[in-house]
């Protein structure tokens, strides 16, 4: 007798809703996806994982902020996709702040924003929208990752509300240019060139010279030096 038609429902929608906890950043686009957000988001990849912590306090209640780059705050099953999540201290109270499957990523110079939506909604402010955390990453040649400081949370709006990070990271560097200029390289590189008179594989050819190519020894007239 097969199973019953409930059971095999539960047992689907639990593979379904297992299938949906990432481990990854996830871009938003659609089928069609950013080649320009996907170099960004793999320059992040050695902070993949890794966890930061920020405290602030509001009035009298102290507040921490917990968020991982591109992976689950909670690795238990019941997990949400939480990439960004504010607790309460002394409370059990937690918002996510916002969620991995639902990212941004824009770079410029030396400067990376990584931005996670759908976050818990709002209960009055901002039309009650969705939250949204925005993480500003600076480039810093003295660290990895570090100095996650909370900035601000933007509130007062009726939409685009968000929560404003920031932290240190030499992945948001550019790359460290060549101290050689280019008119170096080209001498240095065509030295041979216009250095060398001959190529460097080349030998000295010396040849033997024939008996037929020696010329006679002129016989030495010095008669009239002698006396008469």
């Amino acid at each position: 007798m097969g199973a019953p038609l409930w059971f095999v429902s539960i047992a689907a929608l639990l593979a379904f809703s297992a299938a949906d906890v990432l481990d990854d950043c996830q871009l938003v686009g659609g089928d069609k996806k950013s080649a320009g957000e996907q170099a960004v988001l793999a320059k992040l990849a050695p902070l993949k994982g890794k966890r930061f912590e920020a405290k602030t306090k509001e009035g009298s209640d102290d507040y921490k902020y917990s968020f991982v780059v591109c992976g689950r705050l909670s690795n238990d099953s019941k997990s949400t996709n939480e990439g960004l999540v504010q607790s309460k201290e002394g409370s059990t109270d937690t918002s996510v702040i916002g969620r991995i499957n639902d990212t941004h990523i824009i770079s410029g110079t030396d400067w990376i924003l990584l931005i996670y939506g759908s976050g818990d909604k709002y209960d009055t402010h901002c039309n009650s929208e969705a939250r949204k955390a925005m993480v500003m990453i600076s480039c810093s040649k003295k660290t990895l990752g570090g100095d996650f400081t909370v900035v601000q949370e933007e509130r007062n709006k009726s939409r685009e509300c968000f929560y404003l990070f920031e932290m240190d990271s030499s992945l948001a560097c550019p790359p460290e240019e060549s101290h050689l200029s280019v008119g170096s390289i080209l001498l240095i590189d065509g030295c041979d060139f216009v250095c060398r008179s001959r190529p460097r594989t080349s030998d000295t050819a010396y040849r033997g010279v024939g008996d037929d190519q020696l010329a006679e020894e002129p016989e030495e007239r010095d008669d009239h030096l002698l006396p008469m």
